[in-house]
């Protein structure tokens, strides 16, 4: 790779980790190209010679969302081989995970705004969102009915860290959490 394309290269992630981070700390309609090249260093004009659109960028950026909790997700796969279903929906509920957007899960972090966001965002998260899905299936069956239940697990999660992130009360927020996994938890994998 010539230096050109080195630098083409590095400023391309640099681009990319800028967007990750503001997604993760603002949203998808924070990323505004201006402020993004700044952030990352760069001059406004230089973003198209990196990126066909906004929104291919920020898909892109979004993927790189997702692999951040993805990697940790597979971290703890890799750990246990076959975590228990406890174990995995205890790495979601962390209150860590819940309080930190930037380096958690990619679907919570955009599941609220994604309805705004355009297709190319919305088919990377129904990616990761069927990814984990098969994760989850895998700690609890095979089958069908083990694929609806994870699709039901997850979508509980999803939903349970949104609403801890959105009601900016900490009992509230606990509460919220500890009353989704009672949910997931209650069914055991042997009634599906």
């Amino acid at each position: 790779m010539g230096h050109s394309r080195a630098e083409k290269a590095a400023s391309r992630e640099r681009i990319l980790e800028a967007a990750a981070r503001q997604i993760g700390e603002r949203g998808l309609d924070s990323v505004a190209v201006a402020e993004l090249m700044q952030n990352a260093g760069l001059t406004k004009g230089a973003f198209y010679g990196h990126f066909e659109s906004r929104d291919a960028m920020v898909a892109e950026a979004a993927r790189r969302t997702m692999e951040k909790g993805q990697a940790k997700l597979d971290a703890l796969f890799s750990r246990k081989k076959k975590p228990t279903l406890e174990q995995v929906v205890d790495a979601w509920l962390d209150p860590a995970h819940v309080a930190d957007p930037t380096s958690g899960c990619g679907i919570c972090t955009l599941a609220g705004e994604a309805r705004y966001a355009g297709p190319q965002v919305q088919q990377v998260i129904a990616e990761q969102f069927n990814r984990n899905v098969q994760q989850i299936a895998q700690t609890i069956g095979t089958g069908e009915a083990a694929t609806a239940r994870a699709t039901a697990i997850l979508t509980a999660i999803v939903g349970a860290v949104s609403m801890s992130r959105a009601v900016g009360d900490a009992g509230l927020a606990q509460q919220i959490l500890a009353n989704a996994k009672a949910l997931v938890m209650q069914v055991s994998p042997a009634a599906i």
